[in-house]
């Protein structure tokens, strides 16, 4: 009778360490890819608008004579274009199938 008490207390240390070794086993992480789209879109042209720089200099000589001198720089208005589209990944619909099956019943 004690022996079989050992044996059953042994076998429950052996059940418990198994059961904690499954516990810290090692799972290696499944890669999940979702299904995605590459979409190209295209780029916007970006307009920039003329400008002119105006400088104005005013000189006074010794003999009370005033010069003024305007210099006004122009800058021509002008279009940016970038490349002509833009790659985005964009998430696609999951991929579904439909099986179909038809079924005959014939009286025999």
């Amino acid at each position: 009778m004690k022996t079989r008490i050992i044996n059953l207390v042994v076998a429950g240390f052996v059940s418990i360490a198994a059961a904690g070794m499954v516990g810290c086993a090692d799972t290696e992480p499944v890669a999940y890819n979702p299904p995605v789209k590459v979409v190209h879109e295209p780029t916007a042209l970006t307009s920039v608008p003329p400008t002119a720089d105006s400088t104005t200099t005013t000189t006074q000589y010794g003999n009370g004579t005033v010069e003024k001198q305007t210099t006004t720089d122009y800058n021509p208005g002008y279009v940016t274009a970038g490349p002509p589209y833009k790659t985005t990944v964009v998430p696609a619909a999951p991929v579904t199938t439909t099986t179909s099956s038809t079924t005959t019943a014939t009286d025999e």
